[in-house]
């Protein structure tokens, strides 16, 4: 009896051992996929260059429009020029820095590389995650210095205290990782529909409408307001964009929840997609 109790705990042992080193096997591999992804955005400055300029030209023409519109009627009076014009910096920088997973995703299938992939010791989802992220990242940081300095030289106003500098970090960042996982299960949507492309501008399209990217939700009729606030799609432009406003639609500690929140279910849901297109794969091939 003593000797079963004995086989059964050693047994227990070894299978938590086993855990153990495959989460950490994981951890190690994610963070190196992260680290190549990110010194590889902080390398290519021309790509930056080019982007931040379009970035500079989009901060400019919505200062411009938003300078046509009467102070008293922006928001009921609660927002002004200045503080809209951060609100979009901040939203154009997250769409500027999320990168394009979907189509890297895309040519892998298409070329017949994806399959291949699967066999590989880290799954094809965690290193696609953690590259894209890291890519994500190295962008934002370059990018988000540039991107308050643009909205303090257009607008004339330093809208953020320290305060509100860090939860911009914070949300951004956190914003990158929802759009990286939203970007993984529209690049496999290409193992059913065949193209990426679609899925991707339908999916952008929703985040930008019920994500608020040039509006905050929060000038959006009440009952859509209410409506928008339960999608993930908030948590990708909504929340950054509005560390930047006078007001805040939540408290930070419960903004930073919702976020938490959204990340976890994204990446939980595009894990279960990674899971189908692997059976699609074993079924028909891809």
């Amino acid at each position: 009896m003593r000797a079963e109790q004995g086989n059964a705990v050693n047994a227990n042992n070894k299978k938590t051992r086993r855990s153990y080193e495959h989460l950490s096997c994981y951890g190690a591999s994610g963070w190196l996929f992260f680290k190549t992804g990110y010194l590889e955005r902080i390398k290519d400055g021309l790509h930056m260059i080019g982007k931040f300029m379009s970035f500079l030209m989009l901060v400019w023409v919505w200062n411009i429009l938003w300078g046509m519109v009467p102070t008293d009627i922006l928001g009921g009076g609660d927002y002004d020029r200045a503080g809209l014009v951060w609100y979009i910096a901040i939203t154009e920088a997250v769409v500027f820095c999320a990168g394009y997973l979907f189509y890297d995703m895309y040519v892998d299938i298409k070329n017949g590389n994806f399959s291949p992939s699967l066999i590989r010791p880290v799954s094809y989802h965690c290193r696609m995650i953690a590259n894209c992220f890291g890519r994500a990242m190295g962008q934002m940081t370059l990018f988000y210095p540039l991107a308050l300095l643009s909205a303090y030289l257009i607008t004339g106003v330093w809208q953020p205290d320290f305060g509100q500098i860090i939860l911009s970090l914070i949300m951004v960042m956190e914003a990158l990782f929802c759009f990286v996982c939203l970007n993984y299960m529209v690049g496999a949507a290409a193992l059913w529909i065949g193209e990426s492309s679609p899925a991707y501008w339908i999916t952008q399209k929703l985040c930008f409408l019920l994500g608020g990217l040039l509006f905050p939700l929060t000038l959006y009729p009440e009952i859509f307001y209410k409506i928008t606030q339960f999608l993930p799609f908030t948590a990708v432009f909504f929340m950054p964009g509005s560390t930047m406003l006078n007001t805040l639609p939540y408290s930070a500690m419960m903004m930073i929840v919702i976020q938490t929140f959204w990340m976890t279910f994204l990446l939980g849901l595009s894990l279960l997609v990674h899971r189908c297109a692997v059976r699609r794969v074993a079924i028909v091939g891809g």
